[in-house]
């Protein structure tokens, strides 16, 4: 009713003012917001230019259990300090293909980030709550390894606890609790305090200063290899303090992640160690964070002198932000710019060793396929399996690949004097596969190694990339005895290397862009191992089978900007063909859905903005071709020096490391370093 009456006073008004025909000012029109250029006035769309989507995303610290420091008060070891969190977190995050850039020119993704943060302590109701769900979601324990390790800070079996630790884990009030649970109930009740729904949220979690503290670790209990049904969930090793960025069907997007300092220590840095410095062996002492009540002791531990406050906020800006929130990818995104493809051939080439399992034991290629397409949505996939007997040539070229003795290298005159005769002997039938594939199909190739021996130390797989220009080209995945027997098969490693091929990074290394610093989960770092304690199947913990919610905005803003940026290359094709009249008009159409698809990526819906930016690309480049000019795909295959022959060494120098110590600028990480393969393999 009230919207009817000011309706008809609108209305009356508007007429009387047309009865008394006053003469009235013609309204000046504002300008059209834009840049000029060959096709029209564009507002989104830069003809020729290498442009970054640049946005401003709030990222919320939740403190749950934890106390401010009062002003003008020393802090404890145990308080919060929001200037630790000031001083230490990012203001910006600008991505960059890793790999790529390993080259020796830095390649940046087109994603930006200038943050806005949000520090909130939690009340006691919301406390009182949330310690409350823990306690009746755990159940309780024993003593996993690990813990019992912590307690005697060495093999366990002491009858009293080390002497050097503040406090043992009490046997009879320690609980287990299900990560997933605890990661939803967060997101169910952010609203609480102030978290809207679908925003990067931190929560830091301190159960340890309360009278109703329980010791507890966290779990995937259900967690199981896809091929094998191993449970990887229940293995000691596997405990956790921290999770988050599961997908949930039916909910908003959930971009949660809590740590709990107050948990049992963790073993996937070897917290449960508080003696060692160096826990890898490296001979590089290793950063990574005791249990709570270890921060400030006397003792002769990792805890002595330590504030919980700074190293808080180290996690969040190595972890949460740069290797889960807005990662650097190691690939391309776009696979073969400027002409992306539409079709994905997976070709399976599974290379069946004496003795080896039934390959439809071990490997499900349709949920595999499944499991991958969400990573390129737009793009139509099928698959195709190709098993042939590993001998002859192939075989060859595969046990020099894990050659172990100087005599058995096979390519002395390669920089890769292990993979090369793998490599050549896989281009060679990628070349032979491309002649008769269309144009507007990328074949991603993946070789299967299903050994029958144990002829290598336990590599589940690599995603290789062209050795000259860092563009991805092979996916490799291996299957001895000794790995079946410890519950691997192929679908989990196989979707986990392609998502490397795809673009995505593991979610223990990565980058800083502020300081230009490669770094993994060693040295002054080794807590960065925290990251693969959230839902992807690009961690290494294997508790995830599928990309979860990080993964997901990761790669659709990678495609969102994939997308404009070869349609600006597109453009600039067609200008330079002098074509521009007969485009211009499908330009200003595709600029105007970039300029929706940037308001919904503002708006963190990115799968959104990647759709409406897949649809003005296709414009582009459908109009591109009309009018005759032709948008080639990046074919690397075609493009390597020194394979026409197989006769001369590669002139690429990229920037590879053997460790995952930091290092300045960007470097090419190996897929696992010893002490990686020694958690991964641990029970």
């Amino acid at each position: 009713m009230k919207h009817t009456a000011v309706a008809a006073a609108l209305l009356s008004v508007s007429l009387l003012a047309g009865c008394r025909q006053t003469p009235t000012t013609p309204t000046p029109t504002t300008p059209t917001p834009g840049t000029q250029t060959d096709f029209g006035v564009l507002q989104t769309l830069k003809p020729g230019v290498s442009d970054t989507i640049n946005t401003k995303l709030k990222v919320n610290v939740v403190f749950v259990g934890y106390r401010q420091t009062p002003p003008g008060q020393v802090p404890t070891a145990r308080q919060i300090n929001t200037q630790d969190f000031r001083d230490t977190l990012p203001a910006t995050y600008d991505a960059v293909n890793r790999i790529p850039s390993a080259y020796g020119r830095t390649e940046k993704t087109g994603t930006s980030f200038d943050f806005d943060y949000n520090y909130v302590f939690a009340d006691q109701a919301f406390e009182d709550d949330f310690f409350k769900f823990a306690a009746g979601a755990g159940t309780k324990a024993d003593l996993t390894s690990r813990e019992n390790y912590f307690n005697c800070q060495g093999a366990p079996g002491c009858e009293t606890p080390a002497g050097n630790i503040t406090r043992a884990i009490d046997p009879d009030n320690n609980i287990v609790i299900d990560a997933l649970q605890t990661e939803n109930w967060l997101a169910d009740n952010g609203a609480r305090v102030g978290v809207k729904n679908g925003e990067y949220t931190v929560y830091m979690i301190n159960w340890y200063d309360r009278p109703d503290f329980k010791f507890h670790s966290y779990a995937r209990l259900d967690a199981k290899d896809t091929d094998t049904n191993e449970e990887f969930g229940k293995l000691p090793s596997r405990r956790l303090s921290a999770w988050g960025g599961s997908t949930r069907d039916g909910k908003p997007a959930q971009r949660v992640w809590f740590y709990d300092l107050s948990a049992n220590p963790d073993p996937w840095t070897t917290a449960y160690d508080v003696t060692s410095p160096d826990v890898d062996g490296d001979g590089v002492p290793d950063y990574r964070m005791p249990p709570i009540w270890e921060y400030g002791t006397r003792k002769a531990n990792i805890g002595y002198g330590r504030k919980v406050s700074p190293d808080l906020a180290l996690v969040t800006r190595y972890v949460a932000i740069n290797l889960l929130f807005t990662p650097s990818p190691i690939y391309r995104a776009a696979l073969t710019p400027p002409q992306m493809p539409d079709e994905i051939a997976l070709d399976l080439h599974v290379e069946q060793g004496a003795g080896a399992p039934d390959p439809a034991t071990v490997l499900k290629p349709q949920l595999a396929q499944e499991r991958v397409q969400p990573l390129q949505p737009f793009a139509k996939f099928n698959t195709t399996l190709k098993p042939t007997t590993l001998d002859g040539s192939f075989a060859d070229a595969y046990k020099c690949f894990f050659a172990t003795s100087f005599e058995d290298i096979c390519t002395f005159d390669y920089a890769d004097i292990f993979g090369e005769p793998l490599f050549q002997a896989s281009v060679k039938e990628l070349r032979e596969a491309y002649k008769t594939t269309p144009a507007s199909t990328y074949r991603l190739p993946v070789y299967l190694f299903n050994d029958g021996s144990n002829s290598q130390g336990g590599l589940l797989g690599i995603a290789y990339d062209d050795g000259e220009t860092g563009t991805q080209s092979f996916v490799y995945s291996f299957l001895t005895p000794e790995l079946k027997d410890f519950g691997y098969g192929f679908t989990d490693t196989t979707v986990h290397e392609i998502g490397h091929h795809m673009s995505l990074s593991h979610p223990h290394d990565g980058y800083d862009s502020e300081q230009n610093v490669s770094y993994g989960p060693s040295g002054e770092f080794t807590f960065v191992n925290l990251g693969d304690q959230s839902a992807s199947i690009m961690s290494y913990n294997d508790l995830s089978r599928t990309f979860g919610q990080f993964n997901l905005d990761s790669q659709y803003r990678y495609l969102s900007a994939a997308y404009l940026n070869n349609a600006n290359a597109a453009l600039e094709s067609v200008r330079r063909a002098q074509k521009a009249s007969a485009v211009s008009s499908a330009a200003r159409s595709a600029d105007t859905l970039f300029t929706q698809a940037k308001a919904k990526y503002d708006a963190l819906d990115y799968l959104g903005a990647a759709t409406l930016a897949h649809q003005g690309y296709r414009a582009v480049i459908d109009a591109a071709n009309t009018a005759g000019v032709k948008v080639e795909a990046y074919k690397w295959f075609e493009n390597l020096n020194g394979l026409e022959n197989l006769s001369l060494k590669p002139q690429a120098k990229a920037r590879y490391s053997r460790t995952f110590l930091p290092q300045q600028g960007l470097v090419i990480f190996p897929e696992e370093t010893a002490h990686q393969r020694k958690l991964r393999l641990m029970k």
